[in-house]
């Protein structure tokens, strides 16, 4: 299949969605939705009158005011909270509205608004299935760089697709171990299967050398989702608390997802029972925090750019 097969069934998946039911358990996801309507629109724009008639059809005379009245007053949270994303990412936010209620994409869009871009298609694979493991391997290369940015002292490598580290599973979690200088949970190995080849959950680690040998160190243990399912996987990482014998400190599990869950109203994530205790996340506007100075050349370098750009000029 070429790109514009896979970019043509992209298109067919986000028409075919017009139930809201789904949306509505998450309104983050539904803003979601409301850019990627907007990055499809062109130069019309996405009105208010669009997104309640997409999602809930014409209003018929068979309709009861109280139904009509609890969509619109949905439809208005929805708008809301577009309006508090364009004040918290500022610069890096590549949507508008106008005075009329209309969502726009801004034009002469810069890369860091691309970079936005990249991380909201990542963050509907639903639509864009047929890049799935483009987006992914392109998210995990993000994650890396913001790592980095956020660490620039410290030692960050990829263990998932992209990695130095080859050979089995065993073979890899000890060759990490010989590299951070961290003994090992002998038994522990012995019980990954010895054809596993599997990262075994983790995709990026990091951490902060001292000039020392004692292994008092802080290490963080990253994992990269971009599955609707994100809070699944702040378990994966756990297993190398197993593996190996942190000394006084506990790792540092951390999560990157491409989603934006800020809240800045109340400076906290929406939905936080969502993130377990002892997690640190990177959601969206980290990221895009942390790669300001950075964004450009690192949107240049991304395998799905094409696709970034295509659904920008449809």
């Amino acid at each position: 299949m070429d790109f514009n097969e896979k970019y043509n069934q992209c298109i067919k998946a986000f028409t075919s969605i017009d139930d809201p039911k789904n949306l509505e358990k998450d309104i983050n996801g539904y803003v979601d939705f409301l850019e990627i309507m907007t990055v499809f629109a062109g130069e019309d724009g996405v009105s208010y009158g669009d997104i309640l008639d997409h999602f809930y059809g014409m209003q018929s005379d068979e309709q009861t005011a109280e139904t009509n009245d609890r969509n619109e007053t949905y439809v208005n949270r929805v708008f809301v909270l577009f309006e508090e994303r364009m004040l918290l990412f500022g610069e890096s936010y590549p949507f508008l509205i106008t005075e009329e209620k209309v969502v726009k994409l801004r034009e002469n869009l810069s890369n860091s608004k691309k970079l936005y871009i990249f991380l909201l298609l990542s963050s509907s694979l639903n639509i864009f299935r047929p890049f799935q493991s483009e987006l992914t391997a392109d998210f995990e290369d993000v994650c890396l760089e913001t790592m980095k940015s956020f660490l620039p002292n410290a030692i960050v490598k990829a263990f998932g697709e992209h990695s130095e580290y080859q050979g089995t599973a065993r073979e890899k979690i000890k060759a990490l171990a010989d590299d951070i200088g961290l003994p090992i949970d002998t038994y522990e190995i012995s019980q990954i299967g010895e054809r596993n080849v599997q990262e075994r959950g983790l995709d990026i680690v990091a951490w902060i050398p001292h000039k020392d040998n004692c292994t008092n160190l802080l290490v963080f243990l990253c994992q990269c989702g971009c599955g609707k399912n994100f809070e699944s996987k702040q378990h994966d990482t756990r297993r190398f608390e197993n593996y190996y014998l942190f000394y006084k400190t506990k790792p540092q599990h951390t999560l990157f997802i491409p989603y934006s869950l800020i809240n800045p109203n109340e400076r906290k994530f929406y939905h936080s029972d969502y993130v377990e205790k002892d997690y640190l996340i990177f959601e969206r506007k980290r990221i895009l925090g942390l790669l300001e100075e950075a964004g450009d050349a690192i949107f240049n370098n991304l395998k799905t750019k094409p696709l970034v750009e295509k659904c920008i000029t449809n």
